[in-house]
């Protein structure tokens, strides 16, 4: 599975907690309902929405707009979204909680929760250069062998790269980048060369 759009931030400290409390709980309540697979939908439309309308972000993030201003806006949005009502009233939930301004981190904790309980694992691609579908794929495939679970791509195009990749999976990088080469290279020659200056001090 792939995403070259935007990828799954993860909040810090309380922040952190409260958005995967909430995410968890929708998770739950979705669940129950037996209606997970559309929340999930609705919850990628709502992270593409937020992802391109910087209003829509500062609005979520300003504290002038009331609860019910919010709470008015979000159903709205869930109305020109079609979202289902477990996704509408969650909404409603964090705006009347004053807590619309997490909402980013949330979408973030959600995707992590599901991948956890789904056997996911989220791998972070910077790449020089665009992947075809197909390198996508295979980069994904190849990731899946080496970690043994599902591996959910998200994909950034970094031109400061000379080559190659630099794939981040959980806390392990695995780093193909041309550049990195050359600079561990350089570290390597810089050593050398004091080794090799100490040689001479001591002959």
């Amino acid at each position: 599975m792939t995403n070259s759009s935007s990828a799954p931030q993860a909040a810090s400290g309380a922040g952190n907690i409260v958005a995967s409390r909430y995410a968890a709980s929708l998770i739950d309540v979705a669940t129950q309902a037996s209606v997970l697979e559309a929340v999930q939908s609705d919850i990628q439309s709502l992270e593409a929405t937020l992802f391109n309308s910087e209003d829509l972000r500062a609005f979520i993030e300003s504290p002038v707009y009331g609860a019910d201003r919010q709470m008015s806006a979000m159903k709205e949005l869930a109305q020109k979204g079609k979202f289902h009502q477990v996704t509408t009233n969650f909404l409603c939930v964090l705006a009347d909680n004053r807590r619309l301004n997490v909402l980013g981190d949330v979408i973030g904790a959600f995707h992590r929760e599901m991948s956890k309980r789904m056997g996911q694992v989220d791998a972070f691609v910077k790449s020089a250069h665009k992947l075809s579908a197909t390198q996508e794929k295979q980069l994904a495939e190849m990731l899946a062998q080496k970690t043994g679970k599902a591996v959910r791509l998200f994909v950034e195009i970094d031109e400061s790269l000379l080559g190659g990749l630099v794939v981040t999976v959980g806390s392990q990088m695995i780093d193909d980048s041309l550049k990195s080469k050359l600079s561990r290279l350089k570290q390597a020659m810089i050593s050398n060369s004091n080794q090799n200056a100490s040689l001479k001090e001591v002959g």
